[in-house]
Formats: C-alpha cells, sequence, structure tokens
C-alpha cells in the first residue's frame, strides 16, 4: 500500500492529489458547457468510442502495474536497510556481551548518525558525498572491532555495509530513472484521445452527460497524476503524496540513541 512520507499530514496525503485534479476538472467542465452551447457535439456514444474508453483503461492498468510494482520494491529497500542497520548493531551488542574490553557506544552513534544522513540525504538536505563518506568511516570502527574481539564479527559487519551500499545505489537509481517513459507516451495518447471524445460526445440529457464526462475525466487524471507520482517514490520535494514513508528510519535512530544515553 502506498504511503506518504513522515512529514506529509495523513489527510493531505490521503486527498492531496485528489485535490489537484478538481480545477482541472472544473476546467474541464466548463470546456464541455462552451461546446454544447455552440453545438459541436457531432458524436454519439457507439462501440467506437467505447473501444477507446476500454484501450484507455487497459493502458492506465497495465502501467499501474508496473509503477506498483516498483514503489513495492522501493518499499522494500527501506526495510531492508533498516534491516542490515539493526544487524549491525546486534553483532555490536554481541560483540560487547562477549569482550569487555569492546565498547559497543562508537558503533552505535555511527550507526544513528548514518540513518540521519541517509534521511538527510533523501529529503535532498545532504548529497550522496556526504553519504559514501559516513560509509567508508564505518570501515575504521568494524576495524577495531576486529582487532578487539574476532574477524568474523568484522567480516560479518562489511557484508551489511556492502548490502547498505546495494540498497544506497538502487535508491540513487530509482531517484534519477523513469522507468516506464515509453509506457507514458501510449499512455497521453489514449487519455487525450479520450478527453477529445468526452468533449465531442453528445448525450440526450446535457446534465447527465456532464456528470459521466467530468466523472471519466477526473478518474482518468487523477490515475495518470498518481502513476507518475509512484514512478518516483524518493521524490521528497512537497509535490508528491505517495513518496516512501521514512519515519522508520526516525524510529530505528532514535532506539539506538536511547541505547547510547
Amino acid at each position: 500500500m502506498a504511503t506518504s512520507s513522515s512529514s506529509t499530514p495523513p489527510l493531505l496525503a490521503k486527498w492531496g492529489l485528489f485535490l489537484r485534479v478538481v480545477p482541472l476538472t472544473a476546467l474541464f467542465a466548463l470546456a464541455k458547457f462552451a461546446v454544447h452551447h455552440f453545438g459541436w457535439e457531432p458524436w454519439a456514444f457507439d462501440s467506437l468510442t467505447g473501444s477507446l474508453f476500454g484501450s484507455a483503461t487497459f493502458v492506465i492498468a497495465f502501467v499501474l502495474s508496473g509503477t506498483l510494482g516498483i514503489y513495492n520494491a522501493s518499499e522494500d529497500m527501506m526495510v531492508q536497510l533498516v534491516n542490515a542497520i539493526e544487524t549491525l548493531e546486534d553483532i555490536n551488542l554481541v560483540s560487547a556481551a562477549g569482550h569487555p574490553q569492546y565498547d559497543a557506544n562508537p558503533l552505535r552513534l555511527q550507526l544513528a548518525a548514518l540513518l540521519k544522513t541517509i534521511d538527510d540525504w533523501l529529503r535532498n538536505v545532504a548529497n550522496i558525498e556526504t553519504l559514501e563518506r559516513e560509509l567508508t568511516s564505518l570501515n575504521s570502527t568494524f576495524a577495531a572491532l576486529g582487532r578487539l574481539c574476532d574477524i568474523s564479527s568484522m567480516n560479518r559487519c562489511l557484508g551489511e555495509l556492502a548490502r547498505i551500499r546495494i540498497l544506497v545505489t538502487r535508491m540513487q537509481i530509482n531517484r534519477g530513472t523513469t522507468f516506464l517513459g515509453p509506457a507514458y507516451a501510449m499512455l497521453e495518447v489514449f487519455l487525450a484521445g479520450a478527453v477529445v471524445a468526452l468533449l465531442l460526445i453528445g448525450a440526450e440529457r446535457f446534465s447527465e452527460g456532464l456528470v459521466v464526462s467530468c466523472f471519466l475525466f477526473t478518474s482518468f487524471t487523477y490515475l495518470l497524476l498518481l502513476i507518475r507520482d509512484l514512478d518516483n517514490p524518493f521524490q521528497y520535494d512537497g509535490s508528491s503524496s505517495v513518496d516512501v514513508d521514512l519515519s522508520l528510519l526516525e524510529t530505528t535512530r532514535s532506539r539506538l540513541l536511547g541505547r547510547a544515553s
């Protein structure tokens, strides 16, 4: 299920996208009034226009399915990232329990700082170079762990660090890539055709035609905007209502800092 970023109010996250569509629907209704007033409604609903709407619906469903898959994979990246941090903390705790000379706080505080840097990077506050430096700085702490405890603990930590690097790279690629660009072209062609058809199709009762046309226009436009939002799940620029939730980063960071105090 799509979730919003932790900084977005729940009500706005739910209805924000719809509120962006309402002014467009109002403009469409005015255009429909003008077309009807000037008698520019030469079409009637038939099998051809039905095929057009059916094709538009199929293309929307196809593209939406693809973007939902991308979004769900992006949500899973966040879970895997936090799991890797928690695994490093588990290794930290086990090493401290088995070796009294080992202090667990330095690595714990570094992990908390790393979570904050990842959060800042995703929100466009920090750059990728800052995050890379944070990740690289963990190596010296792992080396100290290997000297004071055992080499296997250090190797396990390096494995988790590699997993974090892979996840960060995948997030960066997701942020800079439009995965379904060619599909958008076909989707926009079909939706443009559907909107033109809705404007030109007349009905025996204008009020009925207006309500149905506005409802279909709102549905098509809403789904197009939703697909575009889902295609960039790590946006966090205030324009998207379906970014991956970052609250898990803050929750994990608070837990680590609580142990360090």
